[in-house]
């Protein structure tokens, strides 16, 4: 690590120890505590891990937020003298408000005695834990992470919210992975995304974090959900919840990377009526580096290429959300839902080459100088209906939605030859592109839910979409003996990729004493068709498949649940990217080229998950294995001529199982989880190349780690790590990610400042070793993220991130 390296870390460390002395010196020799027993009104037995949360006064702001131990005890300390209001709450019981507690400043402690909390039925029973930074909810089909009120995040994206999520990771093109695999469907707001991945990635990037409330991780997804993503679902909730009232807030960023946002939003609820409305604004400018190596081994004696390339990109990104709901009557509610967003970006790249001879002495030398614009846009929208029956668990709703979008824009080429001493010789290349990308979706959704008996519930549905992808490209090059560009036919695409997906699911949910089971099936017709506009060729691709799933649980008791489920999955070869056959240049050296004939990839996954809750820690183990039959993998080629082809296949099988462990920590001064993930990979490609066969081995690990110094004084750190991993036809390099945030609360915590420290040790770097018979090759990419980033975020109202404790949410998706 270089001197600035040392110094950037050491003077933001320095001014963190700095704030938090200060902080605990003024508030230490005043503090006071709160301090009771919860117990169960029935059997006055001790409650473990009721939640109790501590508000200045009648205000929302939280001063403190403690879990009951064993004995149904709990202490709430560093408080100063003044009345408080209590929220006591417990899974199955009925919460319970004192609206009234003092701490005396002569005695500085106050005893509320003994809380008793009445019982109430539940649909599905969970284990959860919960604390004000950030809630851990885990439950049988899936795991919940509230990140609204991250420090690490602030001023950042939602992609910097996905890498703060246990098993998640984001590469430096901003693709999301699940447990080391890509085949992930990200949802926002429950609702499947037609973009693609790389287009997704976009999106998400230019998507405060401050609009994101929570994230949910579903790794076997029931049949109730769409099948799409082999690794499983992970689904963004947007922020939309609203009080009584007007409430909102608004976040100003900046910092040294060259960020700037600001994004504020605005609640409005009265009677039957709820409004939800958000805007952001983006500006970044974060430069990338790219590197190749390659050794030529084709040729004799050997040759090298020595490529490196610097990319600047500086979107200006404009997000808006809008919610409304209304409710009917005290059985129906419709509601609408809308996500805009538009971003133009100004990108140049340029790339210099050193070809090498075998005593790696200089022989050749050439640049390329890319420069672009990027117009992007994207409109989700949706309308809604539900209705509730007479009977509880009995619930009919429907969902219409749109997405419209189009990405893309004009880019110049500029080539050039220069002697060995780097004086130009020649403009060996002018070429002038123009792509777009229009992916559009409209979709049907029913569900209906209907209990069959006291321990049976029936839900079934049906969903409808259909999806259409127009992609132009037109490339031309000009011509100096006539001085006019002509088309470059190799490169000019008009296709359209129309799919249409039918299904219909039914699930039985059952409960016994301490068993829930759940079963069901989904059957999907899917109809495809890939069309080359240029000469009427066209690949159609229909076929049917079911999709089973079942889940079993066990509630050992309260706090510790065993269970097991399976499902199967889908990934359909409907990304652009990996079925467009035509040419598309990296430079003349890197192309990649997609395969029309690609089959759908299906995963049929076991995974097996153990729970414990006790006192203030939660520990989660989730042994799980994928049997994948048409994997997708991308094959990289080189010719005689030392053009490298990106393109891909199918190979016969993958096999993966891991497990992953998260122990979550909430309760006390020191809260966050720590998480590891493991898995090894058999990939069996004897279909295309033996030698394309591999065993891997990857494990990763994070820790996400808040000290409460004071009530109004907190610290986070983000660490992360990834081991180096053996794949088909290479090996990727470890990642080291780690970041740091202080956060200062004012005006009874309407006001706070954030600190945040991004990547201090400047390792923001991806490698990839390719090794074949013919060429053996290292790519390095790294992109510029260190830097420092102040965030000033005020709020107004009642904030709803303290709504949500007011009620205990017995789900939809248990018997009733």
């Amino acid at each position: 690590m270089n001197r600035p390296n040392y110094i950037v870390a050491a003077a933001t460390l320095f001014v963190f120890y700095a704030i938090a002395h200060v902080d605990a010196q003024v508030t230490a020799s005043s503090r006071g505590d709160i301090h009771g027993l919860v117990v169960n009104a029935g059997t006055r037995s001790p409650i473990n891990n009721a939640e109790v949360d501590v508000m200045i006064g009648s205000d929302s702001a939280r001063a403190s937020h403690e879990m009951t131990s064993a004995d149904g005890r709990f202490k709430a300390d560093g408080l100063p003298p003044g009345r408080y209001r209590l929220r006591i709450r417990a899974l199955g019981y009925s919460p319970k408000v004192l609206p009234s507690v003092v701490i005396p400043a002569a005695s500085l402690s106050a005893d509320i005695g003994t809380i008793a909390l009445s019982a109430l039925a539940l649909e599905l029973q969970h284990v959860v834990v919960r604390d004000q930074k950030q809630a851990v909810e885990l439950s049988p089909d899936r795991n919940t992470y509230v990140v609204r009120d991250m420090p690490t995040t602030r001023g950042g994206s939602a992609i910097d919210v996905l890498r703060t999520v246990p098993s998640v990771d984001v590469d430096i093109d901003n693709i999301v992975s699940l447990r080391g695999n890509s085949g992930v469907v990200l949802q926002i707001n429950g609702r499947p995304s037609p973009l693609k991945p790389a287009q997704l990635g976009n999106y998400l990037a230019q998507l405060p974090a401050d609009m994101v409330d929570k994230v949910e991780v579903v790794p076997n997804p029931s049949a109730k959900d769409d099948p799409e993503g082999v690794a499983g679902i992970i689904n963004i909730v947007l922020k939309k919840e609203t009080d009584a009232g007007t409430s909102g807030g608004l976040t100003v960023s900046g910092g040294t990377t060259g960020r700037a946002d600001v994004g504020g939003n605005v609640g409005y609820q009265h009677g039957p009526l709820a409004l939800y409305g958000s805007y952001g604004f983006l500006r970044d400018n974060r430069p990338r580096s790219d590197s190749i190596y390659r050794e030529n081994l084709y040729t004799a004696p050997l040759t090298y290429l020595d490529e490196r390339g610097i990319r600047t990109q500086i979107p200006l990104a404009h997000t808006l959300t809008g919610s409304a709901e209304y409710a009917l009557g005290e059985k129906d509610q419709v509601s609408a839902d809308l996500n805009y967003s538009t971003r133009s970006e100004q990108e140049t790249n340029t790339i210099l080459y050193r070809d090498l001879n075998a005593a790696r002495v200089l022989t050749g030398l050439s640049d390329r100088v890319i420069k672009g614009t990027n117009h992007e846009f994207n409109l989700e929208s949706s309308l809604g209906y539900k209705h509730a029956f007479a009977k509880k668990g009995h619930r009919l709703s429907a969902e219409a939605g749109m997405v419209r979008a189009r990405e893309g824009g004009p880019t110049t080429l500029e080539a050039h030859d220069f002697a060995l001493n780097g004086t130009l010789t020649d403009i060996s290349a002018i070429e002038s592109a123009t792509g777009y990308e229009h992916p559009n979706e409209n979709s049907l959704k029913l569900d209906y839910s209907r209990p069959l008996s006291s321990v049976l519930k029936l839900e079934t549905g049906y969903k409808g979409s259909l999806q259409t992808f127009h992609i132009t490209q037109d490339t031309r090059v000009f011509d100096q003996a006539s001085s006019a560009f002509f088309p470059d036919t190799t490169r000019i695409s008009d296709f359209t990729y129309d799919q249409n997906v039918n299904a219909v699911y039914a699930i039985l949910n059952g409960q016994r004493g301490s068993f829930v089971m759940q079963g069901g099936v989904r059957a999907e017709r899917a109809t495809t068709q890939f069309r080359l506009n240029m000469n009427s060729a066209t690949y159609d691709n229909n076929y049917k498949s079911l999709f089973p799933s079942a889940l079993v649980a066990y509630n050992i008791d309260e706090s510790s649940q065993v269970k097991l489920s399976y499902s199967t999955r889908i990934r359909r070869p409907d990304d652009t990217d990996q079925i467009d056959p035509t040419l598309h240049y990296q430079d003349p050296l890197n192309i990649q080229r997609g395969n029309p004939n690609l089959q759908p990839e299906y995963t049929r996954a076991l995974e097996l998950g153990l729970q414990k809750s006790r006192d203030k820690m939660t520990m989660q183990v989730t042994p799980f294995f994928r049997h994948t039959i048409n994997a997708i993998r991308r094959i990289s080629t080189i010719d005689s001529t030392g053009v490298a082809t990106r393109t891909f296949a199918n190979i016969a099988t993958s096999n993966a199982y891991g497990a992953d462990a998260t122990v979550a920590l909430t309760g006390g001064p020191l809260t966050g989880f720590t998480g590891a993930s493991a898995f090894r990979q058999v990939s069996d490609a004897g279909n295309l190349d033996p030698s394309l066969s591999a065993r891997t081995f990857g494990w990763s690990a994070r820790m996400n780690a808040s000290l409460r110094v004071s009530p109004t004084f907190d610290v986070q750190t983000l660490l992360f790590y990834r081991a180096p991993m053996t794949v088909e036809q290479g090996r990727s390099g470890s990642n080291l990610r780690f970041s740091m945030a202080a956060r200062r609360k004012l005006m009874s915590s309407q006001l706070s400042l954030t600190l945040r420290l991004t990547d201090p040790f400047n390792m923001s770097t991806e490698r990839f070793t390719t090794t074949d018979p013919r060429f053996y090759q290292v790519s390095d990419r790294h992109r510029s993220i260190r830097g420092v980033l102040l965030s000033v975020n005020w709020m107004f109202g009642k904030p709803s991130k303290d709504r949500e404790g007011d009620q205990i949410d017995s789900g939809d998706n248990g018997p009733p």
